[in-house]
């Protein structure tokens, strides 16, 4: 008996510990999944990556935590520093980087550092990350140069090899207070030659003076060149606009190559007429199967352009003066045309520098004051004259005027007879310092006035000037 109640003693103590057990392990279980959804909301910050691409020598640094504010501290050698925000993926150029220093000083830094430089990269929550720079010099090859024998034409010189910066290492060292060392500058040089190499055949005009002339015709040339072909050719290549190459060889083989030069080193003229600026002479050789080669030789400016003649008319009196007639609305002269810089020649990976070529174009401008006279006597008429450019001298009607004695805006009165009441043209030309002639006409009208007076006080002049002006007001209505 004593055990049977036992028994049930027992039965409610154990059901009741379970019920505890079970409502400890639920609340366990309850606080664990809250404290794994606390963890697994917590931002965990990740670092930026940082790379280097030494073929295409970039520096690669990738942000990989959107929500970060990281800054990139780089380095190059000890000639280049700086520091810029990282957003998303940030890339820099190594060569484009040292292109923006002082080339000398990042040229000096390779050639006494063994061509490398150290890249030092860190983040602001990340270390230090170090790569090697290594520059990878190469050999600059001449090109193709002929030399001018004989004949009107500026020769040529290949540019990347001729390039020389001994002069300026040497400054630099000095003022930089560094010991000179003679293969370091040459090994200076030749890095700064590479630098600046265009990738190109690249000829550029010798260092003397531009023949101009007016015309190709009758001007012979023969040049000391090496170039293969069968068949040769002298060909005038306009800077502003010219027929390609490859159709003048077209044309001439089309017509059997009947006029070629059979040698390199016979006198040449020209197979064109070329054209208005400056002209690259290319020598051209062909050989038996029909293919081509053109070497430049050198450069010739052709002036065949005329003086601009500009008759503007009656000059009013607000416009004349000691300053001449600048304000006018009228007036104008002609500026010389913009030359291209160089010719191109695709299919040979050529550039041939044009030198800079002005005074080819030339303007006169010619308006006409207020005067009196008659049909018997004549007519003292003042002339308001500019010129611009090479213009060598001036006529107007029968008098000739040289245009050096003239100055800008002068007014220059000119006794002028057989002129008729109304429009009268008077003939005007121009020469310039080459012999290009321009013409043109100025028309002068003549007024019949007539007064019994005597006397004549300035508002009688005025009224003239306001009766003149109303009637050009008239005219320029009409047209």
């Amino acid at each position: 008996m004593l055990i049977s109640i036992a028994e049930e003693d027992v039965k409610p103590f154990n059901y009741i510990n379970m019920k505890r057990v079970r409502k400890i392990f639920y609340i366990v279980w309850t606080l664990t999944l809250i404290l794994l959804l606390n963890v697994s909301c917590k931002h965990i910050p990740t670092k930026p990556l940082v790379e280097y691409d030494s073929e295409d020598t970039k520096i690669l640094i990738i942000q990989t935590d959107t929500a970060a504010h990281d800054s990139a501290y780089i380095s190059i050698g000890n000639v280049y520093k700086k520091v810029l925000p990282i957003k998303d993926t940030t890339n820099i150029s190594v060569r484009e980087a040292l292109k923006s220093l002082n080339q000398i000083e990042v040229a000096y830094q390779l050639a006494t550092q063994n061509y490398q430089f150290e890249i030092n990269v860190h983040t602001t929550r990340t270390n230090d990350t170090t790569f090697i720079y290594k520059y990878r010099p190469f050999d600059i090859k001449p090109i193709n140069v002929a030399q001018v024998v004989s004949g009107q034409c500026r020769g040529l010189c290949d540019v990347n090899y001729k390039r020389d910066y001994h002069g300026k290492i040497r400054q630099w060292i000095f003022k930089n207070d560094l010991t000179p060392d003679s293969a370091i500058i040459e090994r200076t040089n030749s890095i700064l030659r590479q630098f600046n190499y265009s990738g190109k055949n690249e000829y550029s005009a010798k260092n003397e003076a531009t023949p101009i002339v007016t015309s190709l015709s009758g001007m012979n040339f023969k040049f000391n060149a090496q170039l293969e072909g069968e068949y040769f050719y002298l060909y005038a290549y306009p800077s502003q606009s010219g027929t390609p190459i490859k159709s003048f060889v077209e044309s001439k083989i089309t017509k059997g190559l009947v006029d070629a030069h059979k040698s390199v080193n016979e006198v040449f003229s020209c197979s064109n007429s070329g054209g208005s600026g400056p002209n690259v002479i290319f020598l051209i050789g062909i050989d038996k199967n029909w293919k081509y080669v053109a070497l430049p030789v050198g450069i010739v400016v052709i002036d065949d352009i005329a003086p601009h003649i500009n008759a503007i008319g009656h000059a009013p009196t607000r416009y004349r003066g000691l300053l001449g007639y600048s304000n006018y609305s009228n007036y104008s002269n002609t500026s010389s045309p913009s030359w291209p810089r160089y010719v191109t020649l695709k299919s040979q990976n050529m550039q041939i520098n044009i030198p800079d070529v002005s005074g080819l174009t030339s303007s006169v401008s010619v308006s006409y004051g207020n005067f009196e006279g008659n049909d018997y006597f004549g007519y003292n008429i003042p002339f308001y004259i500019s010129v611009n450019g090479d213009v060598k001298s001036i006529t107007i009607g029968s008098h000739k005027l040289d245009a050096h004695s003239i100055k800008n805006g002068e007014c220059i009165r000119l006794h002028m007879k057989k002129l008729h009441i109304g429009d009268n043209s008077i003939p005007l030309s121009a020469i310039d310092s080459r012999g290009n002639i321009a013409t043109s006409s100025l028309s002068i009208p003549i007024v019949s006035i007539r007064n019994n007076s005597s006397y004549h006080d300035n508002d009688d002049y005025d009224d003239l000037e306001d009766r003149i002006s109303d009637l050009e007001s008239r005219m320029e209505d009409l047209e």
